[in-house]
């Protein structure tokens, strides 16, 4: 996979994860520390000329690495790691995230605050992909994150792992003010457009939502999950 954006690349060279880097003639003098980075880590560097790097990148770019493919770690993956940095650690499962940079930013976000994994579905999904890293700004290399073919199995697996299902809604039960994240939490964010589907909500254990200052339930789903994952960081602190 080839990746762009100089903070992704920078956590990319950082995380091992970069075969190669390809910069484009003439060089700039504000990549310089990217490729001061990569000579350092023994990685090798490729110069271009604008239409190879056009060709690379699928769009107009003067930095571009080519990555490893990450493995899926799965989700007992996850779930393991998740326990190694909290005894109530918090995942995301995204229910239909179609907008890759609503992905991006989730990923960040969550990693932001110190969320501990987030699961993917194989179908209906924005991939994890290029842009998703770009917009993560390389947070993508840093929190496990699992594809999966079936969210319903996963939820059972995770309720046989202690996991306490709850799902996102502006018409939820419990207030996020008073949502106390006292066991190991999953939260559910659901598609943009039509929020959790009835079978996982069915499969919660509950339901949390945002209270709005101004009487507006309308929250896009990466700051639902900003919201979310600040207010779970409040008690890992």
């Amino acid at each position: 996979m080839f990746i762009t954006g100089k903070n992704a690349i920078v956590e990319a060279i950082n995380k091992s994860v970069v075969e190669a880097i390809y910069i484009k003639l003439p060089i700039q003098s504000r990549e310089k520390f990217i490729i001061d980075s990569a000579e350092k880590n023994k990685i090798k560097i490729i110069t271009v000329d604008k239409n190879e790097m056009e060709k690379l990148a699928g769009k107009p770019a003067s930095i571009l690495a080519k990555v490893y493919n990450e493995k899926n770690v799965g989700i007992e993956g996850v779930v393991t790691s998740s326990f190694e940095k909290h005894d109530n650690p918090l995942i995301f499962i995204l229910d239909g995230i179609t907008d890759v940079h609503n992905l991006g930013a989730i990923i960040r976000n969550a990693y932001f605050f110190g969320a501990s994994g987030i699961v993917l579905p194989k179908d209906n999904s924005a991939q994890l992909n290029n842009k998703a890293y770009e917009v993560s700004s390389g947070a993508a290399y840093h929190i496990p994150i699992t594809v999966v073919s079936n969210l319903n199995r996963t939820l059972d697996y995770l309720k046989s792992e202690k996991f306490w299902i709850y799902y996102a809604s502006e018409e939820g039960a419990s207030n996020l003010d008073d949502f106390k994240f006292d066991s190991p939490t999953v939260v559910i964010l659901g598609s943009e457009h039509s929020g959790v589907r009835k079978g996982l909500k069915d499969k919660s254990d509950g339901s949390i939502f945002i209270s709005s200052v101004n009487n507006f339930d309308s929250l896009n789903v990466s700051s639902a999950c900003a919201v979310i994952a600040y207010a779970y960081s409040k008690t890992i602190k």
